[in-house]
Order: structure tokens, then sequence, then C-alpha cells
């Protein structure tokens, strides 16, 4: 209805998610088949410990694709709200790197 006129390709490519939507998609790719892979590995009793670091990197891929995604929606609201969300995107990544770092500490 009220939609800006211009190029096509342009409106088209801001429609299907430009840049990040392919980011996003290839890495839902990446994600699926590690989450696939290690669920086949878990059931045939094969233990891989670069799967569940691979998971990691896949979740964190994850997060950095929705957290760009949630400043694209925050970065418009007030300032009390962009500090509440950069601290909550903070905690969500302290929360999946600590446990990985942890890991490979030497007890």
């Amino acid at each position: 209805m009220c939609r800006k006129r211009g190029n096509p390709e342009e409106n088209s490519s801001r429609e299907s998610g430009g840049v990040l939507g392919f980011v996003a998609f290839l890495v839902t790719i990446f994600a699926a088949v590690l989450y696939l892979v290690a669920l086949i590995l878990q059931f045939i009793h094969v233990t891989v410990p670069v799967i569940d670091t691979m998971r990691s990197v896949a979740s964190m891929l994850t997060i950095c694709i929705v957290a760009l995604l949630g400043w694209k929606f925050v970065k418009r609201r007030a300032t009390w709200c962009k500090v509440l969300y950069v601290l909550l995107v903070l905690a969500v990544v302290v929360c999946v790197v600590l446990p990985i770092v942890l890991h490979y500490i030497p007890q």
C-alpha cells in the first residue's frame, strides 16, 4: 500500500533478507548437518569430542545472527532497551562460551 517505489531488485533483496538472510540460511544448513551428525554418532555410541565444539560454534553463529536481527529492532527504541538488549546478548554469549572454555582448561 505505502511501499516505496524503486529498483525491483533492491526491494526483493530487502524482502528476502539480503546478506544477513543468506548468512542465516547457510548457518541453518551448517547447524542442521552438525546436529544430525551428532545425533547419529550418539545413537551408534561413537564419541567424537570435536562434534560438541562444532555444535557450540553452530549455536554461537545462530546467536550472532539472532542478535543482529534483534539489534535491527532495538536500535530505534529507547536507550534503556538498547542497554538491556546488549546485556542480555552478552549474558547469552558468556553462558555459551564459558562452558567451552572451562571444558578445555586442564584440571
